[in-house]
């Protein structure tokens, strides 16, 4: 009897250290200890009836568009110009005084493709625009 109760005793242990010593990779351990960031409140913004932003892109020649707003708004709308890689060009603000239309000019810049994004403290829109006019010539960097 006492040998059976030792036998069962080291099949317990064995038993105990096999599963304790699973073939997990560190990695997958390690990962799931990492703290994660989690969204823990929801924020809105302060006027819920702040209106869609609606607009339109319009080119005005190589590397220049101007943005007209469908509406003046009463409000400041950002206006955020970024290059076809996603880096920040330009950050800019339309004041109500400034009514429909703004334009811009990015001839110093070399890129061909602007995606532009347009919005108010509840709404964004992002739209594109090519860098030249319908039918003209690129002009070559360098040699």
């Amino acid at each position: 009897m006492a040998k059976a109760l030792l036998r069962s005793a080291y099949i317990f242990v064995f038993f105990l250290l096999g599963v304790g010593l699973q073939p997990f990779s560190l990695s997958e351990v390690l990962s799931q200890s990492i703290g994660r960031r989690f969204e823990t409140e929801i924020s809105f913004p302060k006027d819920l009836s702040t209106p869609e932003v609606k607009f339109n892109l319009q080119l005005t020649g190589s590397r220049k568009f101007k943005i007209v707003l469908d509406e003046v708004s009463n409000e400041l709308t950002n206006v955020r110009v970024f290059d076809i890689l996603g880096n920040l060009i330009l950050e800019d603000k339309i004041m109500p005084k400034d009514g429909l239309q703004k334009n811009y000019d990015f001839s110093g810049t070399n890129s061909q493709l602007f995606v532009v994004e347009v919005g108010n403290a509840k709404y964004n829109k992002t739209k594109s625009i090519y860098a030249h006019p319908q039918g003209t010539r690129l002009e070559k960097v360098g040699n």
